[in-house]
């Protein structure tokens, strides 16, 4: 009877554990502002390293276009099918952006500086893949400009026609939670038809 108990309370402490990683690591200014600096130098080392160790800048550069295209993909993906799940913590964590959409908060930045260190070391180290740095350093640059552009429609007003445009398709995003998974691009939300489209019988807003 006692070890049926101790099973059957795994999974709420499992849930009390995740709700403490989140306060103590997820929201707040420190961590949130943290990880710019540190993906942005992330990207930048990988970028430096690929230069200093590949012959053909040209490559490099191809490269780093590849990973940071790889990360329109990706952006769709971890919004859809990662931050968007009904349980876990990355679908905890999500949900209170949908609900305080102007709380700060964000990935643990030494879980994401953690992960490509890994794969840039497993990669272009030991497997002496060298490109795949600029890779890294593409894909990164992406989820850079992913957290710039999502922070900006939030908590910035920007004049652009470009950015208006994504800070409305984002909004729509924050009302019908099934449509709009881009944030930085629509492309992939009309490849897999979650693009929304006002039925005619929506009330139109001014």
């Amino acid at each position: 009877m006692e070890t049926q108990s101790f099973f059957e309370s795994i999974p709420q402490k499992w849930m009390t554990a995740q709700r403490w990683g989140m306060n103590k690591f997820a929201l707040g200014s420190a961590n949130y502002w943290f990880t710019f600096f540190a993906d942005t130098s992330t990207s930048i080392f990988f970028l430096i390293w690929a230069f200093l160790k590949v012959q053909h800048p040209a490559q490099v550069g191809f490269s780093l276009i590849v990973g940071y295209g790889f990360w329109g993909l990706s952006e769709y993906v971890f919004h859809r099918w990662i931050y968007h799940q009904p349980e876990g913590i990355f679908g905890q964590g999500h949900r209170i952006h949908h609900e305080q959409d102007l709380v700060l908060i964000a990935m643990p930045w030494f879980i994401t500086t953690g992960a490509m260190f890994g794969l840039w070391y497993l990669f272009a180290v030991k497997l002496e893949f060298a490109l795949f740095s600029a890779l890294l350093s593409g894909w990164l640059g992406g989820f850079v400009w992913y957290s710039v552009v999502h922070h900006s429609h939030h908590h910035w007003n920007l004049n652009g026609p470009t950015m208006r445009k994504l800070k409305a398709y984002h909004r729509v995003h924050h009302q019908f939670p099934e449509y709009n998974y881009g944030v930085t691009m629509r492309f992939w939300d009309a490849v897999f038809h979650t693009r929304y489209k006002r039925s005619s019988s929506e009330p139109h807003h001014r």
